[in-house]
């Protein structure tokens, strides 16, 4: 069970060695018009992937694993023309497709229906680190059919060599208790400051950008075998669609 937790973990780890560093590409794209709507895009993917079961752990509750968060395509920016709306603060958008970006994250349940979690990664080029709190605003209730709803509040920073930023999550969460699985909606706001480094080869350089931008997470839960977790979702924000998946081990 944990060998296979470790396994996922290494295998995105080594991924994300060999790949190419896609945030290394910001400084030679980013433009007055472009760089609003990376910053809603970039909110949007820290702040997904923040609750992935729909429910509290309870008390003496522990997840760890690894998670999953995708943008299938980035914003479009301003512009005069379409060449100009489609150059993103990373390139082309369809040059630059998908943007993919995994957590280590692990939870611990605490007293009054609170969960707390951490969660962190260096992929690509960009580094993250955040963590927050969920709680439970009714008393859990493991009878089929019951709901549960859920508050979600974090906080994050990343990192890249051209760029920082800060990001800040609330979201509200419903789930329902279901035999096989638990089905859970939810949403939220991102809110992030983004700050050009002054070695960033930008005429933005030096500058900062704030955006908050809606998101909202449709997924489901599933409890596997051996204490396994699983859950995928699929979500909407300012970049459109995008995804989030984890596997975890959970007691």
């Amino acid at each position: 069970m944990k060998k296979i937790i470790l396994a996922v973990t290494l295998l995105v780890c080594a991924t994300g060695v060999f790949a190419r560093n896609i945030w290394d590409d910001f400084s030679q794209n980013v433009t007055q018009n472009n760089v609003r709507a990376f910053t809603k895009d970039l909110g949007g993917l820290i702040g997904s992937g923040t609750y992935t079961t729909g429910r509290v752990l309870g008390w003496g509750g522990f997840q760890i694993g690894p998670r999953g968060s995708m943008i299938f395509k980035m914003s479009k920016g301003k512009g005069n023309n379409e060449a100009e709306k489609n150059h993103t603060a990373l390139g082309d958008r369809d040059e630059v497709g998908e943007v993919f970006y995994p957590w280590l994250q692990a939870d611990i349940g605490l007293p009054f229906r609170i969960d707390g979690f951490i969660r962190a990664s260096s992929y690509q080029g960009m580094t993250i680190a955040g963590g927050g709190l969920r709680w439970g605003i009714t008393q859990p209730n493991e009878m089929l059919g019951s709901l549960q709803p859920m508050l979600v509040i974090a906080a994050h920073s990343a990192s890249a060599r051209d760029f920082s930023a800060s990001h800040y999550n609330a979201s509200l969460v419903l789930s329902m208790k279901i035999k096989y699985f638990v089905p859970y909606i939810g949403g939220g706001v991102d809110y992030t400051t983004l700050h050009i480094n002054s070695v960033a080869a930008s005429v933005l350089a030096g500058e900062n950008e704030y955006a908050a931008t809606a998101r909202g997470t449709v997924g489901m839960n599933f409890k596997l075998p051996s204490y396994l977790d699983l859950s995928l979702a699929a979500n909407y924000a300012y970049y459109g669609l995008g995804a989030e998946a984890s596997l975890s081990v959970r007691f």
